[in-house]
């Protein structure tokens, strides 16, 4: 049987992500001790959902925004020099540095996964903020 150690954890993006998003809202709760339980739990929600949007909005910008250009012209000023080309005559176009490339899963950071718990949390705590203030 495999161990699982602590260094095989902080690899994981996941767990990762969740410790940096459980942190802040630790010290959220830490400097406002003084309000409501109800509120400040909806807070901590919210800056646990703010943490994971995010991540999930730079990941995605990074899969399919403006840095896809930038990888192109880094991809053609290599291919100029010769460094990684793997014998091609001529250079890809954008179109297929993207599909062949930037589109590849492999190389893809997952979105949906953040994106959502975000906005899990942020529905959370818009629901336990409408409480809060109807009592």
């Amino acid at each position: 049987m495999k161990s699982i150690g602590v260094k095989n954890y902080l690899k994981k993006e996941t767990f990762r992500t969740f410790s940096i998003a459980f942190l802040f809202a630790l010290i959220y709760l830490i400097t406002h001790f003084n309000e409501s339980f109800l509120l400040n739990i909806s807070n901590a929600l919210f800056v646990i959902a703010a943490v994971y949007i995010v991540v999930g909005g730079t990941r995605y910008i990074r899969n399919v925004g403006l840095f896809k250009t930038f990888s192109y012209f880094a991809y053609k000023r290599r291919w100029k020099h010769g460094i990684g080309t793997d014998g091609e005559l001529h250079p890809m176009s954008l179109a297929d540095y993207t599909v062949n490339i930037i589109m590849d899963e492999k190389r893809q950071k997952p979105v949906m996964f953040p994106l959502c718990i975000g906005g899990g949390c942020t529905a959370l705590s818009a629901l336990l903020s409408f409480l809060h203030f109807q009592l």
